[in-house]
């Protein structure tokens, strides 16, 4: 395939990122502005709430939605059925993450229905679009099959996930639910160990070999890691929570080594700050199911809830996106670029090395300072780290602004001279 050969629109994919790096600062804004109520939350609306799914359905599925779109037919051979769809996608989650964040913040119920059903119909159309293109994937390739198997999984946590985020939303209003703290916690559970990490996982598997210069792991490895957290999500899905941790522990193991072993077999070795994040992400995957096996034997206190949740969402999921991005944005800033028909920039031209460490370390100082905030119920601990995670998530619009005006310097790229004949019918050099 050649390069560009698939490329959406550019204005398709940049609005999900740059949506995605917003969220990203408006979301810790909130954690810092929520400050004193994070450690106790006890899952009603508010502040905390609407601070967490602004990083959930802001940050990481407004990334995974404008990655995905351009990635996914490099991923699986196939193209994408249309263009509309991930417009229209992009038209119903951006304003949905915007009022459903605003409702759960100030407790209005209509915002909390109308972002919550223009979220629910985003995923249905990103679900759609997907499950269209990977009837189509080219299954020959070893590479790709383990990439589809991830994606289906994903998808069929997508009806669950949506379902059951009506549910609990409608709940505020009407009071239906016997059990609204059990049903969240199995939402937490597909949204993020689900949609969210099955995704992850089925495109690391092509983008970490290719940002590292190394082979796919074995596909029967592969496999079995899918199959275990398939059955650890099942287990969820039941009320089992503590079984479904212990299953979710071993497919996280499984797949934490396999993604240590190709770093130890790389060609390249400077990978930079992006690569701090994502192995960051690999420590704090199979760290949120230890909080989370503990939390379903009642082996934690009360701010086991919270820590969880920074875990799983900032620990694992954020580091990880935040990571990824650092690589995809000049990638597919430089192919948007020859594209257009601009010089094919070198990566010294699209690095802005200083500023991502600045914002891996905020990261890093963030999930530190909430995280001990929350154990030692500091509430000055907790708004710090949230205003470090802030910090960074400008650091990184910084970036992604300096990204643009580079591309936008770059000289048109010259034509090929033609070849001239000369007039005994041979050509000139």
């Amino acid at each position: 395939m050649a390069p560009g050969s698939r490329l959406l629109p550019a204005s398709i994919p940049f609005r999900f990122l740059a949506a995605a790096l917003l969220f990203h600062l408006v979301g810790w804004t909130a954690l810092a502005a929520a400050a004193p109520v994070i450690a106790g939350a006890s899952g009603g609306l508010g502040l905390d709430v609407a601070g967490l799914h602004l990083m959930t359905l802001g940050v990481l599925t407004a990334a995974a939605m404008g990655a995905g779109f351009q990635l996914l037919p490099v991923a699986i051979q196939a193209d994408l059925p249309a263009v509309w769809p991930c417009r229209l996608a992009s038209w119903l989650l951006l304003p949905g993450v915007a009022a459903l964040g605003w409702g759960m913040a100030t407790g209005d119920l209509l915002l909390l229905g109308i972002g919550g059903s223009a979220v629910a119909l985003a995923l249905a159309v990103f679900a759609v679009v997907v499950g269209m293109a990977l009837r189509h994937a080219d299954r020959s390739k070893p590479q790709v099959r383990p990439v589809v198997r991830h994606l289906w999984a994903a998808l069929a946590c997508v009806a669950a996930l949506a379902v059951l985020g009506l549910a609990l939303l409608g709940d505020f209003a009407h009071g239906y639910l016997d059990d609204h703290r059990t049903v969240a916690a199995i939402h937490l559970a597909v949204a993020c160990y689900g949609f969210l990490g099955l995704l992850a996982a089925g495109f690391v598997q092509v983008l970490v070999p290719m940002f590292a210069l190394v082979g796919p792991q074995p596909e029967s490895r592969v496999n079995l890691v899918l199959g275990l957290a398939v059955a650890g999500l099942l287990l969820a899905g039941a009320g089992s929570f503590a079984a479904a941790a212990a299953v979710g522990l071993g497919a996280a193991s499984l797949h934490v080594h396999g993604m240590a072993g190709l770093m130890r077999k790389r060609t390249r070795r400077d990978l930079g700050s992006s690569f701090l994040l994502i192995r960051l992400s690999w420590v704090m995957l199979p760290a949120s199911l230890v909080l989370g096996l503990l939390l379903a034997l009642g082996q934690l206190p009360a701010w086991g809830p919270a820590l969880f949740a920074l875990t799983l969402v900032g620990g694992w999921l954020l580091s990880l996106v935040l990571g990824m991005l650092q690589r995809i944005l000049p990638f597919l800033a430089a192919i948007h670029a020859a594209r257009a028909g601009r010089r094919i920039p070198k990566v010294s031209e699209l690095g802005a090395g200083p500023i991502l460490y600045v914002q891996a370390a905020c990261h890093g100082a963030a999930l530190a300072g909430v995280g001990a905030g929350i154990v030692l119920d500091l509430e000055g601990a907790i708004r710090t780290g949230a205003l470090a995670g802030a910090a960074g998530a400008g650091a990184f619009i910084i970036y992604a602004i300096d990204l643009y005006l580079r591309i936008g310097d770059l000289p048109r790229a010259r034509a090929a001279a033609p070849i001239a004949k000369n007039s005994s019918g041979g050509t000139s050099s």
